[in-house]
């Protein structure tokens, strides 16, 4: 995955919107195209939040995984990171950033027939920068929804 480096206006950060991405792909794909959040932090820093219908989940069962980048090029700062479907954590834990950034990817169960609601949630503990990604993953009936 690359990384992208976007720099925008910290007010743009709650402002961007929602991008649907490999839609020319989603019609071969069992499940559905991925949805993209690229954006900043409340302290400029960039960030991409991308989630997508699955069938790796265990036992080939269906899920919605979240992956999400911090595009900071400074090595040593602790982030402690959320990711939640539809309001319910799950995955939370720190992480120290290198050069490269942070790179977090986690599935969740799929909901059959609910849009799930993602969001990633990023705090740096060395200066107190906030991240808030979020997308609306729409069910997939061909993938469990």
């Amino acid at each position: 995955m690359r990384y992208k480096h976007i720099v925008v206006g910290v007010v743009a950060a709650s402002l961007m919107g929602l991008a649907v991405t490999g839609t020319a792909e989603a019609k071969d794909r069992r499940c559905g195209p991925t949805y993209e959040q690229d954006s900043t932090g409340s302290l400029g820093t960039s960030f991409t939040l991308k989630s997508k219908h699955d069938d790796d989940g265990p036992g080939g069962s269906f899920v919605v995984g979240e992956e999400f980048e911090i595009h900071t090029n400074v090595a040593g700062q602790t982030w402690s990171i959320t990711f939640a479907d539809n309001g319910k954590v799950f995955f939370t834990g720190d992480d120290v950033s290198t050069t490269a950034g942070i790179r977090e990817q986690h599935p969740t169960a799929n909901q059959p027939g609910v849009t799930q609601h993602m969001t990633a949630d990023a705090v740096n503990h060395t200066t107190g920068e906030t991240i808030h990604g979020f997308l609306d993953v729409l069910p997939v009936p061909r993938c469990g929804g």
